[in-house]
């Protein structure tokens, strides 16, 4: 009986710790307030003399629930509490000291879609306090911080970094200050020799850099900034608003998770801030740093995604002939996936952590038919795209990381259709399959053990468009696309099939896993550079090939 009731509940703390799981493999919930009270606590690792420490900081602010374009959005006061272990604290104070104060600077950034900017939010100060007792060390640290002018409609997110932190120990009545040892152990509970040298004042200042700890969700608070996102405000520049709260591949707008594995899409470009405090992107460039292209990938065509062939029409090469010699071009695509149930997106081939090049072998075959104005030329993509590995403060307070791999099953087929020759858009459908696999999954930095082979039961059947019509009369006035010049590519249908071989202590968690993230109605949104093409066109690899940046949404 004892028996039965062990295996039921870990049956009930597996489908727990995968729930908290699957909400955030791929778009996982944020844990910054969206206005009013912004509360986070985080753990930090603080750089001192007497060596490292780790500490709690406790944030609480109060944002407003809501902003205006081209005006200040100006936080409340900021009460940030730093927890300091006994133990530290008698490794890194002198002795004899009977209280302490405190000033910090505290690194944060302002992010709105892709646009991001780093402030410092200093003067920051903890009045006296006692350290008698063996309790822990409570630093209750207060000041105003300045507000942020966006440029632009949409979300505005508020997050901690970096702590510079300078406490200053006073002597207790009567004590005789010691200066703590440089390489003591803040493990180590034992007071300073009192007969060390004395300091020269009885309140040497004692210095420190922080730093959150990994897996954390940095995110305070989210103001919303109501209107149309990516749109400036009345008299000032477009180029100058910061950027929409969301991301899409030309022509299919698309919303992004509010996980961090997203935030790190966002955070890494360069960017600027006027004196005003406007956030305003820079559009720095991901620097490739290379010039030419790898191996050209040799593969068939997949007849299966082919258009049918008229008759009288003309296919080249001619059966009996031979194949075309290999047309070597390459070019990197970036961007979003997005997931229905779970309402968010993950970044895939992150322009910002060594992006996968794909290899093309172009116009592998031509079709031909005059009569009915037709023009096909049929390509081949090889490309292995690196694991995504997404942070996520599931629930609110649960750090989960997992590494998500797509894992191709064999190479993409390009058929592109129309001409400009007969005022024909050009129409560009890229198929191919790959598979989905989970691993390397952390709870809270304790490991979930999913198997080794978590992944979807069928491959993933992706099916990109892309369109050119801006050269027509009657273009739709979206955003081109052709393999040559790049552009966007979506798959607005991208079905999730089950997964299987998903397990945690001989529990069988496909189920789980299928239910969170299985279905039709989720898409993948790409951004392509221009391809480089070092035979026929060497200059067009020049001075290197192109990352694209991240796609955003278009109204």
């Amino acid at each position: 009986m004892r028996g039965g009731v062990r295996s039921r509940r870990s049956v009930r703390l597996a489908a727990v710790g995968t729930a908290a799981l699957v909400a955030g493999v791929l778009p996982g919930t944020n844990s910054a307030a969206s206005g009013g009270q912004g509360e986070l606590s985080l753990s930090y690792a603080c750089q001192f003399a007497s060596g490292e420490q780790d500490v709690t900081v406790a944030f609480a602010e109060q944002f407003p629930q809501t902003g205006d374009v081209g005006k200040p959005i100006v936080p409340g006061d900021l009460s940030m509490a730093v927890t300091i272990p006994r133990a530290g604290v008698t490794a890194m104070l002198p002795s004899g000291t009977g209280s302490v104060s405190a000033e910090g600077d505290l690194k944060t950034r302002v992010t709105q879609g892709t646009s991001a900017v780093d402030t410092d939010w200093p003067g920051l100060a903890a009045e006296d306090t006692s350290v008698a007792g063996t309790d822990d060390l409570v630093l209750t640290l207060t000041g105003k911080v300045p507000g942020v002018t966006v440029s632009a409609a949409g979300d505005v997110t508020f997050s901690v970094g970096e702590l510079a932190l300078t406490l200053h120990p006073q002597q207790a009545a009567g004590g005789t200050p010691t200066t703590p040892d440089p390489g003591a152990s803040t493990a180590d509970t034992t007071a300073p020799d009192a007969t060390a040298a004395p300091a020269d004042t009885g309140s040497a200042d004692v210095t420190g850099t922080c730093t959150p700890a990994p897996d954390q969700d940095p995110a305070l608070a989210t103001v919303h900034v109501p209107g149309t996102p990516g749109l400036p405000a009345p008299g000032r520049s477009g180029s100058g608003a910061a950027g929409s709260g969301s991301h899409a591949s030309g022509r299919s707008p698309v919303a992004t998770g509010s996980g961090s594995g997203t935030s790190s899409a966002t955070t890494d470009a360069g960017q600027a801030q006027t004196p005003d405090g406007t956030i305003v992107p820079q559009d720095e460039p991901v620097h490739s740093g290379l010039t030419t292209c790898g191996k050209v990938p040799i593969a068939p065509l997949d007849p299966a995604r082919l258009p049918p062939v008229n008759p009288g029409a003309v296919v080249l090469p001619q059966p009996g002939q031979p194949p075309f010699p290999p047309v070597s071009q390459c070019g990197f695509a970036v961007g979003f996936s997005n997931v229905n149930k779970l309402k968010g997106a993950m970044i895939v081939n992150d322009p910002h952590d060594k992006p996968a090049m794909a290899e093309i072998n172009s116009g592998q075959r031509k079709v031909l038919d005059w009569a009915h104005q037709y023009i096909e030329v049929d390509s081949i993509i090889a490309l292995t795209l690196p694991p995504s590995h997404s942070t996520f403060l599931t629930y609110g307070f649960m750090p989960t990381t997992a590494d998500v791999e797509f894992v191709p099953r064999g190479v993409f087929t390009v058929v592109q259709v129309g001409d400009d020759f007969f005022n024909q858009p050009i129409l560009t459908t890229i198929g191919g399959y790959q598979d989905i696999r989970i691993h390397n999954v952390k709870i809270n930095g304790t490991p979930l053990d999913v198997g080794p082979n978590c992944h979807t039961a069928t491959p993933v059947d992706v099916v990109m468009h892309g369109r050119k019509d801006g050269q027509l009369p009657d273009n739709d006035g979206l955003p081109d696309y052709d393999i040559k010049d790049g552009g966007p590519l979506t798959d607005d249908n991208l079905v999730i099939p089950p997964f299987t071989g998903c397990a945690s202590h001989g529990e069988d968690l496909d189920a789980l896993f299928t239910s969170a993230l299985s279905g039709p109605g989720n898409s993948l949104n790409l951004s392509q550079g221009h391809l480089c093409d070092p035979v026929q066109l060497p200059e067009s690899c020049q001075p290197e090939i192109q990352i694209p940046p991240l796609p955003q949404r278009k109204k």
